[in-house]
C-alpha cells in the first residue's frame, strides 16, 4: 500500500496535521496505534479559547465541559494571587471527545484514519518512507511522527529525542468538589505539595473537579493523595498513575529526509505548565502546509522540509525559549523565595496587571514584562507612601 503522507499517532497534534496537508489536496493515512481515537486520556484538558480557535476548533461543541475565567495561584505558604478576566478565557474540555471532533474535521478534508497500527519501524529510501508493523507495512512519499513524547521513531530518523531528565511523573483523578468556585482553576505550589511543579483543582462544572499534581523525586499517586486529604478533606481515593509532564522545551531539530516531528515527540509542550495541545496543534498546522507544499513541489528534501521548523521557530520560539528560562528558575527557587515573591506580587497590587497581560499559551507577554510590573508595583507603592501624613 502506498499514500503521500503518512501520519503516525491519531493524537491533536497528527489529527491537525493530517487536517490541514489533506485540506491542501494531499492523501493522507492517519496510522493510529489504539483501536479508538482519544483512549486512553492522559490529559487535565484545560485549554485556552483563543487556542482553540487558533487550531481551528470553535469551543462550543460537545467537548466543552466547563468555562473559566479565574485562576488562583497558591504560594507554599498559602499567599494567594488571583488572575482574573471579566468573561471566561479558557475551558475544561473531554479529551476523548475533542480528539474525536479533530478525527471528523480530518476525515471531512479527505484524510483516511487506521486503527489498530503501531508503527514499530520507520526507513528512509530514496524516494519513500517505509513503515513496519505487526499489521504489515506501508510506503509513503513523507511521514510525520505525532506519536508523543515515548516516541520510538525520532531516533530512528536519525534525531534528537527529547530531554528525558526534565519528564515528570504526573497523576490526576476527578473527584466530588461541590464547594469549589466553578468559574476558577486553583494552581499550588510547595515543596510539600508537588516538589519540582504543582498541582492542579480544575472544576468541572457538574459538582466535580479533575485534580492532579506533577512532581520530582517522590511518588506522584501518594502525593496527591495527601494533596487530596488536604485541600478537600477526600480520603480513601487511589488515584491511577496517568502519566507524564513534560518540561524540557523543543528539541534541537524537527525534520530529516521525508520526516517532520510535531507534538510531544518534538517537545513542543509549555515548559510552565506541560500543556500541549495548543502549541503542538499551532506547529501541526505548519506541518501540514508544509507536507502539501512538498508534494506539490516534488521535493520532500530535508532542505525543503527546514521550512516548517523555520516556520514553528519564527511562530513559537521566542515563547518557547522564555518559558523554558522561567521553569528553570521556578525550579530553582526555594519556598521561601516564592512565598516572598507571592507577598510582593500582592503588596504591590500587580495581579491586575497581570490579568491584562496574560495568556494561557503565549506567555512571552507576562513573562519578558515582569520585571516592568515589578517597577511599576514599587513606584505606585512609593506613590502612595509619599502621600501619606508625616506623623508628628
Amino acid at each position: 500500500m502506498e499514500v503521500e503522507v503518512a501520519v503516525i499517532d491519531g493524537g491533536p497534534s497528527g489529527l491537525i496535521t493530517a487536517r490541514e496537508a489533506a485540506n491542501r489536496g494531499a492523501h493522507v493515512l492517519v496510522l493510529e496505534e489504539h483501536d479508538e481515537i482519544g483512549l486512553p486520556v492522559e490529559c487535565a484538558g484545560l485549554l485556552s479559547l483563543g487556542g482553540l480557535r487558533a487550531i481551528g476548533l470553535k469551543p462550543d461543541g460537545r467537548f466543552v465541559l466547563n468555562l473559566l475565567r479565574r485562576a488562583t495561584f497558591y504560594s507554599p505558604s498559602g499567599i494567594a494571587l488571583v488572575v482574573e478576566a471579566p468573561d471566561p478565557v479558557a475551558c475544561v474540555v473531554d479529551r476523548h471527545e475533542l480528539d474525536a471532533r479533530l478525527a471528523e474535521l480530518a476525515e471531512g478534508r479527505g484524510a483516511d484514519i487506521a486503527l489498530g497500527r503501531l508503527v514499530k519501524k520507520i526507513s528512509i529510501g530514496r524516494d519513500r518512507v517505509e513503515l513496519r508493523g505487526d499489521w504489515g507495512s506501508l510506503k509513503a512519499e513523507l511521514a510525520v511522527v505525532a506519536e508523543g513524547f515515548r516516541s520510538r521513531l525520532v531516533r530512528q530518523v536519525g534525531l534528537r529525542t527529547i530531554d528525558w531528565r526534565r519528564v515528570l511523573p504526573a497523576s490526576q483523578v476527578e473527584v466530588p468538589a461541590r464547594d469549589l468556585d466553578e468559574e476558577g482553576v486553583e494552581v499550588h505550589l510547595g515543596s510539600h505539595i508537588a516538589p519540582g511543579f504543582f498541582a492542579w483543582v480544575i472544576p468541572l462544572g457538574d459538582g466535580r473537579a479533575r485534580v492532579g499534581l506533577a512532581c520530582r523525586g517522590v511518588d506522584p499517586r501518594r502525593t496527591l493523595r495527601i494533596f487530596l486529604r488536604r485541600r478537600l478533606g477526600l480520603r480513601g481515593i487511589e488515584p491511577p498513575y496517568s502519566g507524564s509532564v513534560l518540561t524540557c522545551g523543543p528539541v534541537p531539530k524537527t525534520y530529516s529526509e521525508r520526516v517532520l516531528v510535531v507534538g510531544d515527540a518534538a517537545g513542543q509542550v509549555k515548559p510552565t505548565t506541560g500543556g500541549g495541545v495548543i502549541l503542538g496543534g499551532l506547529c501541526a498546522k505548519i506541518a501540514g502546509k508544509v507536507a502539501a507544499e512538498a508534494l506539490r513541489e516534488g521535493d520532500a528534501s530535508a532542505a525543503f522540509l527546514r521550512k516548517y521548523e523555520q516556520g514553528w521557530r519564527e511562530l513559537l520560539g521566542r515563547e518557547f525559549s522564555l518559558m523554558l528560562k522561567l521553569r528553570k528558575l521556578l525550579d530553582a527557587l526555594p519556598d521561601k523565595a516564592m512565598d516572598m515573591a507571592f507577598r510582593m506580587a500582592s503588596e504591590l497590587d500587580i495581579a491586575g496587571e497581570i490579568s491584562a497581560r496574560a495568556d494561557m499559551d503565549l506567555q512571552s507577554s507576562v513573562i519578558s514584562g515582569l520585571p516592568i510590573l515589578l517597577l511599576k508595583g514599587l513606584l505606585r507603592a512609593f506613590g502612595r507612601s509619599t502621600k501619606r501624613p508625616l506623623s508628628p
